[in-house]
């Protein structure tokens, strides 16, 4: 009798958890601008200029950045700050050692980190 009791007590509980999970709110959708190229371009100059200080991007290369339109000359002038060429990876500029001082752990690589979340039935997530 109390495994019964138990076990109805344990299926009521999930079927709240469901029940809440429910709960119909209206969600902010981000705008879909794949297709925009100057916003994808301002993306990559944001995400360059202040991103890349502290996470890497360690599987893109500078020049797949002429996939959205721009040229070697504007990455060479805009986007490369350091010694590094337009054929090398995104890396990143800080010391490992300090981002655990500043930060308790190395910033993770964002290069993967959209097509992780991506829902690949309305595209590839790229």
């Amino acid at each position: 009798m109390k495994k019964l009791i138990i076990g109805l007590v344990a299926a009521l509980g999930l079927a709240a958890g469901v029940h809440a999970n429910e709960g119909g709110l209206a969600w902010d959708k981000a705008p879909n601008k794949t297709n925009d190229m100057a916003a994808l371009q301002n993306g990559a100059k944001i995400f360059v200029n202040n991103c890349l200080n502290c996470h890497s991007a360690a599987y893109m290369r500078f020049n797949r950045l002429k996939d959205i339109g721009l040229t070697e000359q504007q990455i060479k002038e805009n986007l490369l700050f350091t010694t590094d060429k337009v054929g090398d990876t995104m890396k990143v500029a800080m010391d490992p050692k300090n981002a655990k001082d500043w930060f308790g752990g190395v910033p993770p690589d964002l290069t993967l980190v959209a097509r992780s979340r991506a829902d690949f039935s309305k595209g590839s997530g790229a």
